[in-house]
């Protein structure tokens, strides 16, 4: 094996922590990637990974060795995608962080159309709740569902993600509909960890008013948190999108429509140090309307005072692309 594929696997298996999943993530046999670090350790005549059964950790010599990689590595990976740029065809493969819950609604059903016009492009989905590096992830194209995207990303806004409380009709027959923020204390509640604001609700309007929360059950992931509140464990404040099929089919009712929580906008995020590849422009464009359909479409189900849904829509728009490297996003 070459060289600087030898490396490259070199700085995955670092990365990973163990063969295994480097073996996963880069496609190969475990056997395969095993003989080819053993190969480079003997090529350089020095150890440059300690391993146990369950787990790898470089050397002393390996960190530095590791160090002076993945700087290369991030070179050359910004050289191929500065080349790629320049094409007009959509060519090569695609590295998408999207938000657990997120992408099997509503990137991969956009994916399957885009990969069968683009058949020169294949794709990869890397699935994370965390704001992680894009660089360092070697990710072309992240999307993500904040309240300000970082400021060293070039960033196209895509729509907004509404957020409500909802609860299982078997919950509500049991303990009630809550209709103030004062209220909540007296129900159960299951938490989200991955937001800023896992053990307590904002609540924005009519007025302000923070509800501090003992959650009965806290979740880290939002397909999790849908299957506890469905299960009629507790009230849950979730994205209108993780929920408009439960709330259409009756498994799930919202509750205390007047009082709203902070909103988060849905953008897709690009490297700032790198030129946009013609295979993420693309896709942007082909996401972004298949998207602001998708979530214009979504009922809106509520639970009024005698428990009945009642009907409406939650329309988005989309967001202008930033003047920075605009004739990279065109």
């Amino acid at each position: 094996m070459a060289l600087f594929d030898a490396i490259e696997i070199f700085a995955r298996v670092v990365e990973a922590g163990n063969i295994t999943r480097a073996a996963e993530q880069l496609g190969l046999s475990k056997s395969r990637v095993s003989e080819c670090v053993i190969a480079l350790e003997k090529r350089l005549g020095v150890r440059l990974l300690d391993r146990t059964t369950r787990h790898v950790s470089p050397t002393e010599a390996g960190l530095i060795f590791y160090q002076r990689c993945t700087r290369a590595l991030e070179e050359a990976h910004a050289g191929v995608t500065e080349v790629m740029a320049y094409q007009e065809t959509p060519v090569g493969h695609m590295r998408i962080g999207a938000p657990e819950a997120f992408s099997d609604r509503f990137i991969i059903p956009a994916l399957g159309s885009f990969l069968a016009e683009n058949p020169q492009v294949t794709a990869e989905i890397v699935e994370d709740m965390r704001m992680v590096n894009l660089v360092e992830q070697r990710l072309d194209l992240s999307i993500r569902i904040v309240r300000e995207p970082e400021p060293a990303t070039i960033v196209r806004k895509l729509g907004m993600s509404e957020i409500l409380v909802c609860a299982a009709p078997d919950y509500i027959a049991r303990h009630g509909v809550p209709q103030h923020p004062v209220d909540i204390p007296d129900h159960k509640c299951i938490g989200f960890a991955a937001l800023y604001w896992a053990r307590e609700w904002p609540f924005l309007s009519p007025q302000k008013h923070t509800v501090s929360l003992s959650p009965v059950m806290i979740c880290n992931s939002t397909a999790s948190l849908r299957a506890a509140v469905v299960s009629g464990i507790g009230l849950a404040a979730l994205p209108r999108w993780a929920v408009a099929t439960e709330l259409n089919e009756g498994a799930l009712v919202r509750v205390m429509r007047d009082w709203t929580l902070p909103e988060s906008g849905i953008y897709a995020v690009y490297p700032s140090n790198r030129l946009v590849t013609a295979k993420v422009r693309r896709f942007v464009d082909h996401l972004a309307p298949i998207l602001r359909q998708s979530l214009s479409d979504m009922p809106d189900m509520d639970v009024a005072q005698d428990g009945y849904p009642a009907d409406g829509v939650n329309v988005i728009s989309d967001g202008s692309r930033p003047d920075e490297q605009a004739a990279s996003l065109r």
